[in-house]
């Protein structure tokens, strides 16, 4: 490969590989998270009376609800989805919706785990 060859490959790779990081940093966004809060959205909304129909119909039920769309929603990194502790979460989830009634007392706790982030 002759020397002038070798220069202008090396410069257009440099290029491409600016082009790829670039997008990467400032379109991933666009194109991953925001796509991909809408479809998770749109399953939980499907799915939230089939999973959770048997609890009886009240304003912590809704507010629980509106609850979870403004986590989901607010959402800015994955680290955030990482970090909350879901293990925690589900239990306390599973407790507060055992007898079919979700209690205010319940519902700040769900809420205190979901806004200590």
């Amino acid at each position: 490969m002759r020397k002038g060859c070798f220069i202008k490959s090396v410069v257009i790779v440099t290029i491409l590989i600016a082009v790829i990081i670039y997008l990467i940093e400032h379109k991933f966004d666009d194109w991953v998270v925001k796509p991909g809060k809408k479809i998770i959205l749109s399953e939980v909304a499907k799915n939230w009376e089939n999973e959770d129909g048997f609890i009886a119909e009240s304003v912590e039920k809704d507010s629980l609800r509106s609850l979870m769309r403004y986590y989901l929603k607010n959402i800015k990194t994955f680290e955030e989805v990482v970090n909350l502790d879901e293990i925690n979460f589900l239990k306390e989830l599973d407790i507060a919706t055992e007898d079919s009634l979700i209690s205010d007392n319940e519902l700040s706790k769900l809420t205190s785990l979901l806004k200590k982030e």
